[in-house]
């Protein structure tokens, strides 16, 4: 017994010396926080009562500290490079459109920071139809400005508005405007009315704009009134057109043909074939006097006018209805500027909240950039709760019981903690890629803490002591774990 006691005990101080030996190698950094390290691990395990305390109060400050967070769709960078959307009133000419763009190039011109630009009006990427009354710039920034993206769409917007204030801009960041894109969701906020009722939508998207305007931080307002036109709408006499065996439909059908023309026949070319349309004089339909002398023949062979049989009657333009879900919507958009969209869409709900009675047929909801986030966040979060409960099985499994990896299992929630902390700290919004970063960093502690707890059952099965056996294993990993941290990050 006296000799293996003895072996034992040369077996244990060669693997300590074996261990100091390795942790001595190193600068003299390392060496200091291999110091400090082994210090506080040594207190912990001394008082272990303090120890919970204190990480209870780290998770108590984690979970204070994550309602403070700012929160994003996307982490704010400075691209080099922004788009501008733009549109006139309804109905603008693409010469007077371009007229107000002149003068718009003028002022970007003269902005030092703008290198390049390139223009769009009246049209759009592939074959999608688009109005002359709208378009976009794509603006490319120098290299070596002195100032932010924001700072100069910031003084851009204010310039333009002031010269051209029949023109609506909009100024999103190029990959902000692909992702919009690609998700019909082109504004970070979308308050989506619902309702039946067509004049109600009107009022209170007008009111629900002039809210939000008002609200620090929120630019690039629209109303999401489209309307199309100006129009002019065909009243017809009814009892004039049924003394003339006319009906509506038969009218529009006569003054259609007269205007867009009537297919008569069909010619073959090749393997193609092509409409042969018959139509009127151009310059015979032009003004509205025009329209209401054109002739129109009735039943008896009678021969007519249009104004004979119905009224003709301008309309400054109709509404462009929009529905989801076959429900009838107008959807206000804006952006943020100078506030994070979390603090930002806090602010809109609590002012409609305050200022917008809804009827029980009325509905609101909040879409664009912020409904993607809150998607994102709620499938992000439940990947990381899976990834924690599958992670903890797997533990179990390999450890064979509970202790272990529950302790493996408190370090990576100590570690979301801090992550949260560093967040607060370096003023870094919480968004998908902070979460996804969040879900790598609690994978990277699960690791090291298999690492670990492997050496701490390895030197325990040298015969060294639990308390001893951490401090060691600890030590060891500390180099390690160091690496892969920084590495990683």
């Amino acid at each position: 017994d006296l000799t293996k006691a003895q072996d034992l005990t040369k077996a244990q101080d060669s693997t300590n010396t074996t261990v100091t030996n390795e942790l001595e190698q190193g600068g003299p950094v390392l060496q200091a926080l291999i110091a400090l390290y082994t210090w506080v691990m040594k207190w912990m395990l001394r008082f272990p009562a303090i120890a919970a305390v204190g990480m209870a109060l780290i998770a108590a400050s984690g979970i204070w500290l994550y309602g403070q967070l700012e929160t994003d769709f996307l982490p704010a960078q400075d691209e080099g490079a922004f788009v501008i959307d733009y549109y006139s009133r309804p109905g603008t000419s693409l010469t007077e459109t371009n007229r107000m763009l002149l003068h718009i190039e003028e002022i970007m011109r003269e902005i030092p920071e703008i290198e390049s630009f390139s223009r769009r009006t009246g049209a759009r990427l592939a074959l999608a139809i688009a109005e002359p009354n709208t378009g976009d710039f794509l603006v490319k920034l120098k290299s070596n400005r002195n100032r932010s993206t924001e700072d100069v769409i910031e003084e851009l917007r204010g310039k333009a508005n002031a010269a051209e204030p029949a023109l609506n801009f909009e100024f999103p960041g190029v990959l902000g405007d692909l992702i919009g894109d690609l998700t019909w969701s082109p504004n970070p906020v979308e308050i989506k009315i619902f309702s039946t009722d067509t004049d109600f939508l009107k009022t209170t998207a007008a009111e629900i704009a002039e809210i939000i305007e008002e609200i620090p931080g929120v630019v690039d307002v629209n109303d999401g009134l489209v309307v199309a036109g100006p129009t002019m709408r065909l009243k017809t006499n009814v009892s004039e057109l049924a003394r003339t065996g006319l009906t509506p439909r038969s009218l529009g059908t006569n003054i259609q043909s007269t205007m867009i023309g009537t297919v008569s026949s069909y010619l073959l070319q090749g393997d193609r074939t092509y409409n042969v349309r018959v139509l009127a004089e151009p310059l015979a339909h032009q003004r509205q006097r025009d329209l209401e002398s054109l002739p129109i023949r009735s039943l008896t062979g009678a021969q007519l006018t249009v104004q004979d049989v119905a009224k003709i009657e301008h309309e400054p333009g109709i509404l462009e209805m929009h529905r989801e879900d076959l429900r009838q919507l107008v959807a206000v958009s804006a952006r943020f500027e100078n506030i994070d969209m979390g603090h930002g869409i806090s602010k809109i709900k609590k002012k409609l909240a305050e200022k917008i009675k809804l009827p029980p047929d009325a509905r609101i909801e909040f879409g664009g950039l912020y409904q993607q986030q809150q998607k994102s966040f709620r499938n992000l979060s439940f990947v990381l709760i899976a990834s924690l409960v599958l992670v903890y099985a797997v533990l179990m499994l390999e450890f064979r019981t509970f202790l272990e990896p529950l302790a493996i299992w408190m370090g990576a929630l100590l570690a979301l903690f801090g992550v949260v902390a560093a967040l607060w700290m370096t003023g870094t919004s919480l968004n998908i890629v902070s979460i996804l970063g969040s879900i790598i960093a609690m994978g990277i502690v699960h690791k090291n803490g298999i690492l670990m707890f492997d050496h701490v059952a390895h030197l325990r099965n040298q015969g060294l002591p639990l308390k001893e056996a951490m401090i060691q294993s600890g030590r060891r990993r500390l180099r390690p774990v160091l690496m892969t941290s920084l590495t990683t990050f």
